[in-house]
């Protein structure tokens, strides 16, 4: 495997070849049901694993391009920041600032899981029999139920689902329905069981590790929408007209909670109450039939899994002129008898023997000294 300037510059023009489509169909989905939800979901999977890899292969060919990113490898490669007596090239500097940021990133977010978990442990548990009663009946109609504790907190101001192994649900101070606790249940165990949680915790992780990267957290933002279009999508399946209203009541109910109990803690969990209020509303209240997969659809799938190995086995490298002392000359030069001079204006003069030879923009030999000094 390989890793370079050109390495990361394709895999963030492979990665946004799929971030840009999917945060464009998920702002569709709420309107045009012929998007599945599958469709979208593999353009974000694409576009994460191709962030996670960012890497070069055995079987990764490259095709060199004359000047390609000419300017931003001349500039990264040709100038520094002087500290102290050390000269640090800016194409070593940029790597050590990426991994000092994406480290403090990393630890922020690791000491949040921590404090999220500290809290969750000193909740007690919830003493609502009729709320544990639903939880245990919705729990036990899904495939293979796994064990959820129910705890209840003063300090949050909807229900939300937090733990990847263990699930636990966090109900806050709310007088609700049987019928009300069973669309919030079904709604948060879909979270667990579809996976959600896991793919919350990898686009924290990838945001961490770019967090310099601007579209990452759009598709971020959007993210979250589609997973409470999926968990809604679950929970609403089997209801009529009448309890997918009454299943949007609630949901407005839990939201007009926020203006009362305002947020304590920031956790990794996915509340009931999530953003995206009226494009969910629009989709819950949709009882027309979804349309059978169209080609549409499947050409995405097929363009999606075609782009994502193609961005492995292709790699765009920028091409340089050869030296004119290589090209006509069969003499070779060296730190004992060249060096370079700069003009001030990110052009080399290369100097061999004491004689001019030509100017240049790029540092073809880097043991071959910069020097100042006076023109002849």
């Amino acid at each position: 495997m390989n890793f370079s300037l050109s390495t990361v510059l394709n895999t963030l023009i492979g990665s946004s070849l799929f971030a840009a489509p999917a945060v464009l169909l998920i702002c569709r989905c709420a309107a045009n049901r012929r998007i599945r939800l599958y469709t979208v979901f593999s353009l974000c999977a694409a576009a994460m694993l191709r962030l996670f890899l960012p890497f070069e292969f055995s079987f990764t060919r490259s095709f060199y391009i004359p000047y390609l990113w000419f300017g931003l490898h001349s500039f990264l490669n040709h100038h520094y920041v002087q500290i102290f007596h050390i000269r640090i090239d800016y194409m070593h500097l940029l790597p050590v600032l990426w991994f000092a940021g994406a480290s403090i990133k990393l630890l922020l977010s690791l000491y949040s899981w921590k404090k999220t978990m500290r809290m969750v442990k000193s909740l007690p548990e919830s003493d609502n029999q009729a709320a544990l009663l639903v939880l245990n009946e919705c729990n036990a109609a899904f495939p293979k139920p796994a064990p959820v504790r129910l705890l209840t907190s003063p300090d949050i101001f909807n229900p939300l689902i937090v733990g990847v192994r263990t699930p636990v649900i966090i109900i806050p101070d709310l007088e609700l329905k049987r019928s009300e606790w069973s669309f919030i249940f079904r709604h948060e165990l879909s979270h667990y069981y579809r996976g959600h949680l896991l793919f919350r915790i990898f686009f924290e992780l990838l945001t961490d590790l770019y967090f310099w990267n601007p579209l990452l957290y759009l598709l971020k933002k959007q993210f979250y929408r589609l997973l409470e279009f999926s968990a809604d999508e679950e929970a609403v399946s089997s209801l009529s007209l009448l309890h997918r209203i009454r299943y949007s009541e609630c949901l407005l109910r839990v939201m007009k909670s926020r203006s009362k109990v305002p947020p304590a803690v920031h956790t990794y969990g996915i509340s009931f109450g999530s953003s995206g209020f009226a494009d969910r509303i629009k989709r819950i209240t949709n009882t027309e039939l979804a349309p059978k997969a169209s080609r549409i659809n499947r050409a995405i799938l097929a363009g999606t899994a075609v782009l994502f190995l193609f961005s492995y086995m292709v790699i765009l490298e920028p091409e340089y002129e050869t030296p004119p002392s290589e090209a006509e000359d069969s003499f070779t030069m060296d730190a004992s008898d060249s060096y370079y001079r700069p003009n001030g204006d990110g052009t080399y003069d290369v100097i061999h023997d004491g004689q001019f030879l030509f100017t240049t923009s790029c540092i073809f030999d880097e043991e071959i000294p910069i020097k100042e000094d006076k023109n002849p």
